[in-house]
């Protein structure tokens, strides 16, 4: 049964420091509150321990809670899951898989990264202090705040160590396959979403022209209906932010239609030095909105 969001402001993809945002979920509740955001979710990566945490704080305030998760998946493509049950056993097994996954791979990282630079990280404090879903972005925040490094932004730091360009240089950890994110997103009753196909197949690569960007999004937007998604973000953040770019603020919206796929949207919101909280996304009216989905539903832990 979907729920009635005519109207509303609705920002459906964000983080807290159950992955890699900055705050917690209760204060990332709080900052919704206060950007005016009527209906949030939170998805953070591979991860959904935060959710009860977030509805209890969301009964302090007018926010309208939506259960997600962002999935990892090869290539650095995103399936996030709207509206499913967190406490899916398939789900859960999933994720944890997810987990050891990453922890091997951060394993590996800090191992090269010894071999490499000499930079010793201790896995143990590392794992300790950020105990949610650990990236790259942690391994350089956990870098300056060591003194491992030269003072700098974080920014310059993952660049420096860990970017396309950067002293190491990893093959992708063994993500799952998103036809199995998909299908683990169903079983748990939950809404399939291509999370912002706009930030694949990097325009800065000199190979990917638009035509041969297109061609690429097309092509991540049929298999993925294929696996059975059911949605996918048309609108959100750093999205056709160059001229050269322009397209991709259309092009989403036309791969929704053609696909037959639900249109959602969010600001992918870590940390107000990134962006900010508040806006007001309006969809292409051609475009079916996904709170108009039928498992569309508000968090509740009986769910």
């Amino acid at each position: 049964m979907s729920e009635a969001c005519d109207g509303l402001i609705l920002d459906l993809h964000n983080h807290s420091d159950k992955s890699d945002g900055k705050y917690t979920p209760a204060a990332v509740i709080r900052k919704a509150e206060e950007a005016g955001i009527d209906v949030f979710c939170l998805s953070d990566h591979d991860n959904v321990s935060g959710i009860d945490e977030a509805y209890e704080e969301s009964l302090k305030t007018s926010v309208k809670l939506v259960a997600g998760v962002e999935i990892t998946t090869p290539d650095k493509i995103h399936i996030q899951g709207l509206c499913l049950d967190i406490r899916n056993k398939g789900l859960a097994a999933l994720l944890e898989e997810q987990h050891r996954t990453r922890r091997q791979h951060t394993w590996d990282i800090c191992d090269k990264l010894e071999k490499v630079t000499g930079i010793k990280i201790d896995y143990n404090d590392l794992i300790s202090t950020f105990p949610g879903t650990i990236n790259k972005l942690s391994l350089s925040q956990y870098l300056l705040s060591k003194n491992l490094v030269k003072p700098d932004t974080v920014e310059n730091v993952y660049h420096e160590y860990f970017g396309p360009c950067g002293k190491i240089q990893m093959g992708e950890a063994g993500w799952c396959r998103m036809e199995d994110a998909v299908d683990c997103i169903l079983k748990a009753g939950g809404i399939p979403v291509l999370a912002h196909i706009w930030r694949y197949f990097d325009p800065k690569n000199p190979e990917n022209t638009r035509e041969k960007r297109l061609e690429m999004m097309h092509e991540l937007t049929e298999r993925f209906k294929k696996a059975g998604g059911e949605a996918m973000e048309t609108l959100g953040s750093k999205q056709g932010e160059k001229e050269e770019t322009g397209y991709e603020l259309t092009c989403p919206s036309e791969l929704a239609l053609e696909f037959d796929l639900y249109a959602s949207c969010g600001t992918d919101y870590h940390m107000d030095e990134k962006c900010r909280l508040g806006v007001r996304y309006d969809f292409d009216k051609r475009l079916k909105p996904v709170w108009m989905h039928p498992k569309f539903r508000f968090y509740r832990p009986a769910d």
